[in-house]
């Protein structure tokens, strides 16, 4: 799925039933510029009108996770909401090497599945 078919099923999927006109409107845009990004005709919004968006549609932590990844995917950059901490902290540091060795092979699927698992566990 792509940004702009993500958003518009959200919005669709409100129960205000909110139209491109009112969140254009809420999201300081024109209609024709909300159609177009809803149509993948335009590049994903930045971080600040999808923290808007998310706000109006009420979304998840799971689901406004989903938007940022997607909108990171279709400008090709890392997404906005972990930027910070990806590109500027010694976590982040870690987190690329973790993530080259896994596409060298070094670090499997299955390792990070482990991962997961032992960090919910200790949630728990």
């Amino acid at each position: 799925m792509r940004f702009g078919d993500y958003i518009k099923q959200k919005r669709l999927q409100h129960p205000d039933e909110l139209t491109l006109k009112e969140v254009s409107k809420m999201l300081g845009i024109s209609l024709s510029f909300l159609s177009d990004v809803e149509n993948n005709r335009r590049k994903p919004f930045d971080k600040n009108k999808i923290e808007m968006l998310a706000a109006k549609l009420g979304l998840t932590a799971e689901e406004k996770a989903t938007m940022f990844d997607l909108a990171a995917r279709g400008r090709k950059e890392v997404p906005s909401d972990i930027e910070d901490v990806m590109m500027y902290s010694e976590v982040g540091k870690m987190a690329r090497l973790a993530l080259r060795k896994t596409n060298t092979g070094e670090i499997t699927e299955e390792d990070w599945k482990q991962f997961i698992r032992k960090k919910k566990q200790k949630q728990d």
